[in-house]
């Protein structure tokens, strides 16, 4: 998602990226609002002085409509009626399909926690090391919004006759290179991907099982069935910013929902169900208002008022802590001081 704000005159200008930006899309846009964006439509042409319908067929014009109707499908449908539109469009109702690295203009009131889905679905992950290896070589790269590939390793085992006593050495000393690599700079990377097309990259993990726990936590493996640039564009094909932006906020979701969890456990600073969160709001007493994804329109009110409040609120959407707060009535929250 890609998305700034005018809260001053109300606009929003936002481009989704993928289905999941659109499916967000269809839960926050809702009948009131209005949109701008390009969309075929039939054109008048002007015969005798005045514009009149003929099959002249459609062009992509760009139209501003009132929302009435909103429907995912294979695209997102927005439905109303044209506000504004060249003078040779046909005017009256129309659907503007919405698909991913569209662009829309939409103009309504925006809410803190609309604004804050959006935003978490446009965050760019911390900085990766990735490692795109077999057993012949490996090569390094640094991912942020961009890669840089800052080294190259060799193996001397494939293709060159050796005995199996310094088959082995040769080998130990290449996965002895890449651990070490993979531990200087650790550190400094939020995840670290290890990824190829054979066995050597779940040899390499169970090496830092055994001598590097520490940096286990931040491992994954990933299948590619080339190495090098090629197989650095395979994962950057397979989604792997967008795999790991939805890590990284599903990740500070389930920490909100773990202190939650255990502030109710010892009847600590926090409050679950719709009445007594909505006492803990009116109170003044909401550090952190927490609701769950499918439930946003039945709290809706209650958002608004946590809203006006300056309340902080985080929409929980990952699977397994949505569930959790959901079993506690689906809208929860962590408190600044006991109501």
């Amino acid at each position: 998602m890609k998305s700034s704000f005018d809260l001053k005159h109300n606009l929003g200008k936002i481009t989704p990226q993928s289905r999941e930006d659109l499916e967000i899309l269809e839960r926050i846009l809702n009948p009131g609002g209005f949109v701008t964006a390009k969309s075929p439509r039939s054109v008048k042409i002007k015969r005798g002085g005045q514009l009149i319908r003929a099959k002249t067929g459609r062009k992509e014009v760009l139209m501003k409509l009132e929302i009435e109707k909103v429907e995912l499908k294979e695209k997102l449908r927005l439905t109303g009626k044209i506000i504004e539109a060249p003078e040779d469009v046909e005017k009256g109702y129309h659907t503007i399909e919405i698909e991913p690295k569209k662009f829309l203009k939409v103009e309504r009131v925006w809410k803190s926690w609309e604004i804050d889905i959006i935003k978490a679905a446009e965050r760019k992950p911390e900085p990766i090391l990735i490692c795109i290896l077999d057993d012949v070589e490996a090569d390094f790269y640094i991912l942020k919004e961009r890669y840089k590939h800052f080294l190259h390793l060799d193996s001397e085992v494939s293709g060159k006759r050796y005995d199996m006593k310094k088959t082995e050495k040769i080998r130990k000393e290449y996965y002895d290179k890449i651990l070490q690599q993979l531990k200087r700079r650790s550190e400094r990377v939020k995840k670290i991907i290890i990824a190829g097309p054979a066995f050597t990259k779940e040899d390499i993990q169970n090496l830092i099982k055994q001598r590097e726990k520490e940096i286990l936590e931040k491992v994954l493996i990933e299948q590619t069935y080339q190495t090098g640039n090629l197989g650095l564009q395979e994962l950057l094909k397979k989604g792997l910013l967008e795999k790991l932006t939805k890590m990284n906020r599903a990740t500070e979701e389930t920490k909100a929902i773990e202190k939650l969890l255990e502030e109710v456990g010892k009847n600590g600073k926090a409050v679950y169900g719709l009445d007594k969160t909505k006492e803990a709001i009116e109170a003044g007493a909401v550090e952190l208002l927490l609701v769950a994804d499918k439930k946003i329109r039945e709290f809706e009110d209650l958002l608004n008022i946590a809203d006006k409040m300056r309340n902080r609120i985080m929409v929980i959407s990952s699977e397994i802590s949505e569930e959790k707060l959901i079993g506690l009535g689906g809208i929860a929250a962590l408190l600044r001081f006991k109501n």
